[in-house]
């Protein structure tokens, strides 16, 4: 019996331990203007209650160190002007600064790895915005409506800018986007009016719905190679747009991609492959002059043609720069002798955006061709010994052509001849004074 009460006690005072170590692990405290909870010895800021102005968050909390800036933490703090995040900050949650109508600038260090949903949304006076590079997403409407917002570094860590997450951040002008963005979210620069300058990673893939529509400073756009996908109405209402890019991999364009682009006079397609779905209305309210260009030898409809794509009428093809070929021979035998007949051949000469057609010989480096023909091997000889420059001309099916001169060594022959056995005369000194002194060993017997 007394046992089993020992049991139970011990029991008891288990379940105590426990429920007083959980409550310690959850509970919120307070540390000067910050309450905040510990959970597996790190700190997560819940409120802010200070007086504003320029801040900067305590590295440690309660001997914990601060590691997570919690949903609404500083939410609708309008007297907070400026903070410094402390390096040790891995996450910014949702709605954590949302509302702070007086932030002018903040650095987001780079042990940062998300940032929550609103979590700056409309900041109206914020200015500058640095992203770290460990930010892995910028998460919904993370700064919406930041209409003071001048400049924003995103970080090379960043995959995912999200739906509206810099949507009508008015006074914006330029953007460059890192390669290590791979999707560009719906309506994230909706309005962004002042942006004159859109530098798009190499590596983006898809570009949402309404993404760019309505910015309307924007004059040119590139879309580049890795893009498969642009979004209805992506870059619907730029009435500036006059001239865009588009990539080798464009799949789909939307339903009102280039809709209501009042200037737009040109869409230039890298692809020799059309794209395989062109949503309705994509270019409609564009100006009746707009014409598409493409390769000369690309599927889209050719120059004049009574075809057109999909509304859109081709102009001139897009002229290809020639690339010029490249000279080059080797000849066998690689030693040879006057009157030898000797094979030169000029296979290794190639042109890297056509094929050749000519290749012409100089024999003696007086600037004179003196035979040609069509294929690249030749035979010639020398009837006298000397170093000779043989020089290669090469001509391309676009009529540019390229040279290279290599000297050839003619050899007489008669130096290999007249040589005899090296060291002849030494083995003839050696055996004479042998022979001497044998007959001086055999006098003295």
């Amino acid at each position: 019996m007394k046992n089993k009460i020992f049991e139970l006690f011990i029991c008891m005072l288990l379940m105590g331990t426990f429920f007083v170590v959980t409550l310690e692990t959850v509970s919120a405290d307070q540390e000067s203007d910050y309450i905040y909870t510990v959970s597996n010895g790190e700190a997560t800021i819940t409120k802010y209650i200070g007086p504003g102005g320029a801040i900067t968050i305590p590295s440690l909390l309660g001997g914990y160190p601060t590691v997570v800036i919690g949903d609404n933490a500083f939410n609708a703090c309008t007297f907070l002007t400026s903070v410094t995040i402390p390096d040790n900050i891995t996450s910014i949650g949702q709605k954590a600064f949302k509302y702070c109508t007086a932030l002018t600038s903040i650095t987001i260090p780079n042990n940062v790895t998300t940032i929550g949903d609103n979590a700056f949304y409309s900041c109206s006076s914020l200015t500058s915005a640095v992203i770290g590079n460990n930010v892995t997403s910028i998460g919904y409407s993370a700064f919406y409506y930041c209409s003071a917002l001048t400049s924003v570094t995103i970080g090379n860590s960043v995959i995912t800018i999200g739906d509206n997450a810099l949507e009508h951040c008015f006074a914006l002008p330029s953007v460059t986007i890192p390669d290590s963005v791979t999707t560009i979210g719906d309506y994230a620069f909706w309005s962004c009016s002042a942006l004159t300058s859109l530098a798009m990673g190499t590596n983006v893939t898809t570009i949402g719905d309404y993404a760019f529509h309505g910015c309307i400073s924007l004059t040119s756009v590139t879309i580049l190679d890795n893009v498969t996908t642009i979004g209805n109405s992506a870059f619907a209402s730029c009435s500036a747009l006059t001239s865009v890019v588009i990539g080798t991999r464009v799949k789909t364009i939307g339903d009102s991609a280039f809709a209501s682009c009042s200037s737009l006079a040109s869409i230039t397609f890298l692809g020799l492959a059309v794209p395989t779905t062109v949503g309705i209305n994509w270019i409609k309210g564009t100006p009746a002059e707009i014409r598409g260009h493409a390769y000369a030898d690309s599927q889209f409809p050719a120059p004049g043609s009574i075809l057109d794509f999909h509304g859109l009428k081709m102009g001139t093809v897009i002229s290809v720069e020639n690339i010029l070929p490249l000279a080059g021979f080797t000849w066998t035998p690689i030693n040879f002798t006057l009157n030898q007949t000797i094979t030169f051949d000029a296979s290794i000469s190639n042109d890297p955006d056509g094929s050749l057609t000519l290749y012409e010989w100089d024999w003696n480096n007086d600037s004179v061709y003196e035979e040609y023909y069509a294929t690249p091997t030749v035979t010639h000889s020398w009837t006298q010994a000397g170093n000779y420059p043989v020089t290669v001309r090469v001509t391309d099916n676009d009529g540019e052509t390229s040279t290279t001169t290599i000297t050839v060594p003619v050899s007489s022959g008669s130096e290999t001849n007249n040589k005899g056995t090296p060291g002849f005369e030494l083995i003839i000194v050696i055996g004479a004074i042998a022979l001497v002194l044998l007959l001086k060993r055999k006098s003295k017997k």
